[in-house]
């Protein structure tokens, strides 16, 4: 038979409760717990308005500031305003590429300006300060006539002062990022106005210069014939010599003269006549 075990359960014994109440210790009242406001006069049971209060503006100017950060500048070109940073900097290509066109062109004039025109050689030479047809010393022993001297001075110095393309390549890239940083480009419809303008101002250029020349040549046309004519054309024959017409004479004064008085003769006493 299987055994029995029996447990034994012991219990605690019973504490005797302490009797302790925090409400009786002595209340230590703070100063901040005492009311500072009057109520008298007040109608505590009102509803309590809602307080209004207006926000400071916001300056991003100011914000950036705080933050550290530098205000982004305005662009110069107010097209550029809301612009996207891929377009800003095709903007910035374009307003690239018209300054290095335009140092170029600086270039050309400056060119120009060294070459001899051919219409000063002609004035020169019509006044009689410079002879085009007279040999001048050129080289070691050599001679050139001084109108094909100006002609290839002309040629030389038409292309001294020129922008290389290394130039272009190296100076192109940093204008665009320094024009896109300030802001400064065109936009596409800015390009193509610009594009229009330049083409219609070479040509007006090029059309004075040969309504110019045609007006030039003109004149130094009618210059030579006339001179040919004077040289063609027999001498004048020489006035002739009118005779001397007879002056009419000086018509005489007519003087009114009053007649005499008639005297009758006297008679004269002679001697007495012999019978």
């Amino acid at each position: 038979m299987a055994e029995k075990f029996e447990t034994e359960i012991i219990e605690p014994e019973e504490r005797k409760a302490v009797d302790f109440n925090p409400l009786d210790e002595q209340v230590n009242e703070k100063a901040y717990t005492n009311p500072n406001t009057n109520t008298q006069g007040i109608d505590l049971n009102a509803p309590i308005p809602e307080p209004r209060f207006t926000p400071p503006p916001m300056d991003k100017r100011t914000i950036n500031q705080e933050q550290g950060k530098q205000p982004k500048p305005e662009p110069l070109n107010p097209e550029m305003k809301n612009l996207g940073k891929k377009d800003t900097e095709m903007a910035a290509g374009h307003m690239a590429n018209l300054i290095i066109q335009g140092y170029e062109w600086m270039h050309q004039l400056a060119n120009k300006g060294l070459q001899v025109s051919e219409k000063k050689l002609n004035k020169l030479q019509s006044e009689g300060e410079i002879n085009l047809n007279a040999m001048i010393d050129y080289d070691y022993g050599k001679k050139i006539r001084a109108g094909d001297f100006f002609i290839e001075y002309n040629q030389q110095v038409s292309n001294v002062l020129t922008v290389s393309q290394e130039f272009k390549d190296e100076a192109t890239p940093l204008l665009e990022k320094v024009l896109a940083k300030r802001g400064i480009g065109m936009t596409d419809e800015q390009m193509l106005m610009f594009v229009f303008g330049k083409d219609i101002a070479a040509k007006s250029m090029i059309f004075f210069q040969q309504k110019a020349q045609m007006n030039h040549m003109l004149a130094s046309i009618k210059e030579s014939t006339m001179a040919q004519y004077a040289q063609a054309a027999p001498p004048p024959p020489p006035p002739m010599q009118s005779e001397p017409q007879p002056q009419p004479e000086p018509e005489a004064e007519y003087i009114a003269v009053e007649p005499e008085e008639e005297v009758a003769p006297k008679k004269r006493a002679g001697r007495p006549r012999k019978m």
